[in-house]
């Protein structure tokens, strides 16, 4: 097979609530131009300062699409599929890379599966598709040690995708989504949106508005010097994990009840030697991030 022509623009497509998935994203952008090729990052973030709309893939030159998305109720979050209903169909080729903190385990495979569907339908080809891991921000904490082998993983990660794309070769996995893990799917996607129920807020709110500034899907209103919330939650948690004075309070299991912030992980682990993978990332829960860590 004779190895592709490189393309002269990529266009990286990405959702993030707590910033995993834009670090990844912009690790894609920083590799493509040491390689001399053009890059359009679309943020699907409504908040995000750069956010072009969802329809902003209409006139992009790219050859090449790079979608990048948090898993959410093992599947894509709304945004995406906003983005995938108004995507002009075209020829082009497309990677589809879901972020987890759990890995390529179930019940995360068969997460990509729909989104693969839906640009083959719109005639592009899917040349690539996998699961890249960052730190866990939901049920259950990771250590430092582990959140930094995982942080300091994605260049690594990054190149070995690039290689494979750039050089011709396909990697597709086909999963499929039971019908049971597709009714949980519908189920946690409607529960998402009264997660908001969950939230309290305590006298601390200043009523900055820094979560509604920051609410990806725009779901918070200020009134009254207080948030409001309306039925567009996509359950990222980014409103109670950075709220600049921790107003924000969840009953809900899956919230960390010591936070997470990738950046604080850093700071503290600045000048810590990491403890071998296999030493910081054990038990059965964990299998998949530890096999993901420790294969090239």
């Amino acid at each position: 097979m004779n190895k592709p022509k490189s393309p002269a623009a990529v266009q990286i497509v990405f959702f993030s609530g707590t910033g995993g998935t834009e670090r990844i994203a912009r690790c894609f952008e920083q590799a493509l131009n040491s390689r001399k090729i053009q890059t359009e990052l679309l943020n699907l973030d409504c908040s995000s300062p750069d956010y072009c709309g969802a329809n902003a893939s209409a006139n992009s030159s790219a050859e090449l699409i790079i979608l990048l998305f948090a898993v959410h109720a093992f599947d894509a979050p709304l945004p995406v599929y906003t983005w995938l209903e108004q995507l002009p169909a075209s020829k082009k080729r497309a990677v589809v890379l879901s972020v987890s903190g759990g890995g390529e385990t179930w019940p995360n495979t068969g997460c990509r599966n729909a989104c693969c569907k839906a640009l083959e339908e719109k005639g592009l080809t899917v040349v690539y598709d996998g699961m890249l891991c960052m730190p866990s921000n939901w049920v259950t904490p990771v250590n430092d040690h582990l959140a930094m082998h995982l942080i300091q993983a994605v260049p690594r990660k990054v190149e070995q995708i690039l290689s494979d794309v750039l050089s011709g070769r396909s990697v597709r996995t086909y999963n499929k989504k039971s019908p049971l893990r597709a009714c949980i799917t519908k189920a946690e996607k409607q529960n998402a949106k009264r997660f908001p129920e969950s939230i309290t807020v305590d006298e601390s709110c200043k009523g900055c508005g820094w979560c509604a500034d920051h609410c990806p899907t725009k779901n918070i209103e200020i009134q009254n010097g207080r948030p409001v919330f309306k039925d567009s939650c996509v359950m990222c948690f980014r409103c109670i994990y950075a709220c600049p004075v921790h107003a924000m309070h969840s009953t809900n299991f899956m919230v960390l009840k010591g936070g997470y912030d990738l950046n604080a992980v850093e700071k503290r682990m600045q000048g810590v030697p990491l403890q071998p993978i296999q030493e910081c990332c054990r038990g059965l829960a964990w299998s998949a991030v530890r096999k993901y860590l420790l294969i090239d």
